[in-house]
């Protein structure tokens, strides 16, 4: 990877920790405020919803328009943007003024998804596209566990919500010194051949070709499900076993930075042997952990979360790439399409189950996280090919024929 490329995807991992902060301060913050605002668990879900509705329908217009505008435009507006809504947040006791600042935050995410995402892969070549993805997921990802979990949670709990300007303070000063800086102008393109070659390997656009789209969707949704499920309710489920914010914050954290480091391992991984492989054996095997956190309490419950996390991180680059190749040609749209997806079909799944817990208990509405698990490894199995990665050394033989 040269010099230009490594500053590209370290401006966009950046970024990425920057914007997913207010992701991870969103439960937290929403479950200390459930009681003073009297949100229960569908008002959470609901506002969770809100956000990736916002997201996922204007995600593919900004994946468009970043392809016609270039990239740093939207890198840089969409963290202020989202900074300022959930700066508002801190100071209203209106519920429908909290909805609508969350909600009006989902634009940020949808401008800023598609342009990271496209960046961030092309600058992995074709060898190490997957790695240099989950590259960027780990900044997303860090930032939602370390900077929006742990630090939210703290900050709230010591000093109260007014507290989390310090945040918006961050935020805003490295957006415009850091991202602004690292963050080209123009979105990165892939070189022809390999365009070509992806194409071949999609296999066309027959009938075959679409139901493999279609399950590898359904694989997609409930991948999606079990994260935003665990996401929006993992705080409140805490809370409501007696947890104090800093402890389920904590907790959230360790499952987020469990997930950011396996996605890197993992993608790195399927770079090297496959990615059906991988995405299989860590859906598998984290849905075990899942079913383990459920079933116990205590430090034994926390360690399964965390061990989950590290194997549910993996996935969601794996299916997001396996789906950019399938369209190498309008890559910026399709991210954005295949996140718009994952968002609101999580989002929407959670908040259906939220409407269930307010009436069975959030607990027994939990117990279908590792059948989701399950469900997202078959169709895995299914539409995604297991084809050996281009080794390193024929890779190099054919960038110096072009």
């Amino acid at each position: 990877m040269e010099r230009e490329t490594k500053r590209v995807l370290i401006g966009e991992a950046v970024g990425h920790a920057l914007h997913d902060s207010w992701y991870g301060v969103a439960p937290v913050l929403l479950a200390a405020l459930s009681a003073q605002m009297a949100l229960n668990n569908a008002d959470i879900a609901l506002a969770i919803l809100l956000y990736q509705i916002v997201s996922s329908i204007t995600q593919p217009f900004f994946g468009r328009f970043s392809e016609r505008l270039g990239g740093r435009p939207f890198a840089v507006g969409s963290i202020l943007w989202t900074t300022a809504m959930f700066s508002i947040v801190l100071f209203t006791n209106s519920k429908l003024v909290l909805m609508g600042c969350i909600a009006a935050a989902g634009l940020g995410s949808g401008a800023w998804h598609p342009q990271g995402t496209v960046n961030s892969t092309v600058a992995g070549g074709r060898r190490w596209g997957a790695t240099a993805a989950s590259i960027f997921f780990f900044g997303g990802t860090l930032g939602t566990s370390i900077l929006g979990a742990a630090l939210g949670g703290f900050l709230i709990d010591t000093f109260g919500r007014h507290s989390l300007l310090a945040l918006s303070a961050l935020t805003v000063l490295l957006a415009i010194t850091v991202v602004r800086t690292m963050v080209p102008r123009t979105l990165a393109m892939q070189d022809e051949a390999h365009v070509r070659e992806q194409v071949a390997e999609s296999g066309g656009n027959g009938r075959a070709f679409w139901a493999m789209v279609a399950v590898l969707l359904v694989g997609v949704a409930l991948r999606s499900l079990v994260q935003f499920t665990l996401n929006t309710f993992v705080p409140k489920y805490q809370q409501d076993m007696g947890v104090s914010p800093t402890v389920y914050g904590g907790l959230m954290s360790a499952f987020l930075f469990g997930n950011a480091i396996g996605g890197v391992i993992g993608s790195y991984a399927a770079d090297r042997v496959g990615i059906r492989r991988i995405l299989l054996g860590s859906l598998l095997l984290g849905g075990l952990c899942f079913y383990a956190f459920l079933a116990t309490q205590g430090m034994l419950s926390y360690i399964a979360l965390a061990l989950g996390g590290i194997f549910f991180g993996p996935s969601h680059t794996l299916f997001l790439v396996s789906g950019q190749r399938r369209f190498p040609q309008r890559m910026a749209t399709v991210s954005g399409l295949l996140l718009g997806f994952i968002f609101v079909s999580g989002a929407g799944g959670s908040w259906i189950l939220g409407l269930l817990a307010d009436r069975i208990g959030l607990a027994k509405v939990l117990t279908v996280v590792p059948w989701a698990m399950l469900g997202a490894a078959i169709a895995a199995f299914i539409s995604v090919p297991q084809k050996a990665p281009v080794p390193a050394s024929r890779e190099t033989a054919e960038v110096q024929a072009l």
